[in-house]
């Protein structure tokens, strides 16, 4: 699409969101789906990926971490996608590097799920597993890159705040709700004994699925006319900005680190709850597949309502207010709740227990994206929020391996979670009283 058949859309409402916004909010939600079920689905098979690619021997805690290790490798390289992504969304248009990247995920992700294990290849098995994770982080750093620009640079201001909510919240709602129902249809299909052996492995092989999808609706959505109108104002500009080196620089470098810190701190309890729940579910508690599965599904549902509020909500009070506030319940809520849980209660009250801390993770980083956004001008703004979310997310995603790593065995991982998650999210309030407000910034780069 030309850069005249952007530009020359009649003008809408400030209020109103046109067929045009809600295409890019609907690829932006979907493109983040594809991003999480792809980086996530290792975690909720994590039992199953352990039998599989480390061998026996070693023990069940010690496969479990290096499972865990596996997940936060592809955490470790997204920066490095966000990077090369973000710097060519910056320069040639958020659309065009969202393609490749999703594509590029799927099919890595896809191949995971047809790599032979230990038994059949020895310990190539596990190196071609990590092989496999450090392309998918490179792909998924690239997806992060343009889906929240493309909406939120789209989008009225009105609607910004709705849109961050709906885009992490319900975008990495969607995709645990799909991983779990197909957990749920392919033991219900298989048996217990077949999914354990190879029938897990379709959850990886569904994501190329995923990312087709989410092209053909790409292929359906204006460029970013933000980007748009920079770049034409770029290209009659003698000075041509790289965005990767002035993320670096003097002007920007202070901005980044916090950005960093703040996505980090915020983004902890997602994985300290949602993250690893599976995992307390099935082998802490002695939950059935079934069972674990359903209350996973109920959990990030609601989180997604309440992200969509909560993002809504910063667009009225700000963003900081509402940081202040969710960080708080984070602090009170989840150590106490797994506190609860250690005692072993009723299935319900379990149920109960998880929903209330994940919808609080989920109320803390509903304004995260749009926060993030808002710090940056609209010339590397893709390279500079998804360089400073994936090392965020790529510290706080290593958390699940930080818990089951210093855990003396199982039964040790609650009281650990309860320490690291009181720990978090008092740093987190610390950033944030220290933090500017960023509502309404994005008009103004």
């Amino acid at each position: 699409m030309s850069e005249r058949d952007v530009t020359a859309t009649p003008a809408q409402s400030p209020d109103r969101l046109s067929p045009a916004h809600r295409k890019a909010l609907g690829a932006a939600v979907l493109g983040w789906t594809v991003d999480m079920y792809d980086l996530l689905v290792i975690l909720h098979v994590a039992s199953y990926v352990s039998a599989a690619f480390f061998p026996a021997e070693a023990g069940s805690l010690v496969g479990l971490t290096a499972t865990y290790a596996a997940f936060a490798v592809s955490l470790v390289v997204r920066p490095l996608g966000a990077l090369v992504f973000g710097s060519f969304a910056d320069r040639a248009g958020r659309r065009p590097a969202m393609v490749l990247a999703v594509i590029g995920a799927g099919a890595a992700t896809a191949l995971m799920g047809v790599l032979p294990g230990v038994a059949t290849l020895g310990f190539v098995a596990p190196v071609l597993l990590i092989v496999l994770r450090i392309v998918q982080g490179l792909f998924v750093g690239g997806i992060t890159a343009s889906t929240h620009t493309l909406a939120t640079e789209s989008l009225p201001e009105r609607w910004r705040g709705m849109a961050a909510g709906l885009i992490k919240g319900g975008g990495a709602s969607l995709a645990v709700v799909l991983i779990n129902l197909l957990v749920i249809a392919l033991v219900a299909l298989l048996g217990q004994d077949a999914f354990a052996s190879w029938g897990w492995r379709v959850l990886f092989v569904v994501a190329l699925a995923g990312s087709l999808l989410n092209y053909l609706v790409l292929r359906r959505v204006e460029e970013s006319p933000a980007w748009v109108a920079r770049n034409a104002a770029r290209d009659t500009s003698a000075a041509k900005i790289r965005p990767g080196r002035a993320l670096f620089s003097r002007q920007w470098r202070t901005v980044t680190l916090a950005a960093v810190a703040i996505v980090f701190t915020a983004s902890a309890p997602y994985y300290l709850t949602t993250g690893i729940l599976p995992t307390v579910y099935k082998q802490v508690l002695n939950m059935s597949q079934d069972s674990a599965s359903l209350f996973l599904i109920v959990n990030v549902v609601l989180s997604a309502a309440v992200a969509v509020v909560c993002g809504h909500l910063s667009q009225r009070v700000g963003r900081r207010k509402v940081f202040l506030v969710s960080g708080t319940a984070c602090l009170v809520l989840i150590p106490g709740l797994y506190l609860v849980m250690s005692t072993g209660p009723g299935e319900w009250l379990l149920l109960v227990c998880g929903a209330l801390m994940v919808m609080a993770s989920g109320a803390i980083s509903a304004p995260l994206i749009i926060f993030v956004n808002e710090l940056f001008p609209t010339e590397i703004r893709s390279t500079a929020t998804a360089f400073s979310w994936n090392v965020g997310y790529g510290l706080s995603g290593m958390l699940p391996t930080l818990v089951t790593g210093i855990s003396a065995g199982v039964s040790s991982i609650i009281p650990t979670l309860i320490a690291v998650s009181a720990v978090l999210s008092v740093v987190f309030l610390i950033l944030t009283v220290r933090a500017k407000e960023t509502r309404g910034a994005l008009n103004e780069s």
